[in-house]
């Protein structure tokens, strides 16, 4: 999504172009590698609407024995990077009520994840997905530890509910076991609501077709909801076995990508005047 995101000026094209990937190459120099760095200026392209084919990455579409997703609205997103900084100690001489153990620490902050997501569902999640602990030992109790948040909801209210939560629930566990808790927030993208006429286009396409269909709220992010906020968007889902995603074990039929094709296909050509 970092084209998109900088089409529409979330992230300025210098900033994108300086990321590096674990080897060190910057998206700058991998496109010049493959001869797509281009001339033109990032945003100079102009377009009407845009409309993007996607499974579902998740378990919805599949458990319904539904085809098409007709995608009318986006979660909005929380990303957080938090550090712990406890006291580094013997494992073994150190008494359990005198430690200051970040690892511990950061256990009960998910749990407290957990909790606060559950408490604003089932229009919200919750999700640590990282955590790393500085100079990690066997017989060493963690010291600091990184750790990254993800929180999302297609509700705006409850976005503020669940940030607002999370930082009291960081607090009030840093201070009971004595350690210190940097929680910064480093994005938040505002719940999309697609363009209904395109919505609209999408469903309409999807009933001549003869599919299957349902409305649905997308749980990831995708380059129609960063575009949604300059032109007019919107989706098609497919359905994708047991909503797997970003996993090897990813899989859509043949039949049902088929008519996701379709269905994009007619969208575009009703929303460009073409009868077909």
């Amino acid at each position: 999504m970092m084209a998109s995101a900088a089409y529409v000026g979330d992230f300025t094209v210098d900033d994108i172009l300086s990321r590096k990937d674990a080897d060190g190459v910057t998206v700058a120099d991998a496109l010049e590698i493959i001869g797509y760095r281009g001339d033109s200026a990032v945003g100079a392209q102009k377009f009407s609407s845009f409309i993007e084919l996607h499974i579902e990455q998740g378990p919805i579409l599949e458990a319904e024995g539904k085809t098409i997703g007709v995608v009318d609205s986006g979660q909005g997103l929380l990303w957080y990077d938090g550090r712990i900084t406890g006291f580094e100690s013997h494992a073994g001489s150190t008494p359990m009520r005198l430690r200051r153990d970040a690892l511990a620490t950061l256990s009960e902050i998910v749990l407290a994840m957990e909790t606060i997501a559950k408490k604003h569902g089932p229009n919200a999640v919750g999700t640590i997905g990282e955590a790393v602990i500085a100079k990690p030992s066997r017989n060493v109790i963690p010291g600091e530890i990184a750790f990254t948040v993800d929180c999302r909801s297609a509700d705006a209210a409850i976005m503020d509910a669940l940030d607002a939560d999370l930082r009291a629930a960081t607090a009030e566990i840093s201070a009971r076991r004595k350690v210190e808790v940097a929680l910064d927030l480093i994005w938040r993208k505002a719940p999309t609501r697609f363009d209904p006429k395109l919505v609209d286009a999408v469903e309409a396409a999807a009933k001549k077709l003869g599919f299957s269909h349902r409305r649905i709220t997308s749980g990831a992010g995708h380059d129609a909801c960063n575009l949604n906020t300059r032109i007019p968007a919107a989706m098609v889902f497919v359905p994708c076995k047991d909503g797997v995603s970003h996993n090897e074990l990813e899989d859509a039929t043949q039949a049902d990508c088929t008519a996701g094709a379709n269905v994009l296909m007619h969208t575009v050509l009703a929303l460009a005047g073409v009868a077909s």
